[in-house]
């Protein structure tokens, strides 16, 4: 099995902090959960909202060549 790189990309906050991409699926904003941080970042606004769309693009494309070679793509929380 291979993990699905929406469990392995990291995407980056407006604070700085990463997070991994998977965690953002159905979200407009994230809330940093690094300690002592806690900023907002709005992932309808720019840069965020084209860079998001860039990176899950990148991660599902990924995914279907996996896919392709046979491989059977999970995500960490199936």
């Amino acid at each position: 099995m291979t993990l699905s790189m929406f469990d392995q990309f990291l995407f980056r906050l407006s604070c700085g902090h990463d997070v991994v991409l998977g965690r953002l699926d159905g979200k407009d904003t994230w809330r940093c959960d690094e300690e002592g941080c806690g900023k907002v970042t709005d992932l309808r606004t720019e840069p965020f909202s084209t860079l998001l769309a860039k990176e899950r693009d990148t991660a599902d494309q990924i995914d279907k060549q996996a896919r392709q070679r046979g491989e059977t793509v999970r995500r960490a929380d199936d």
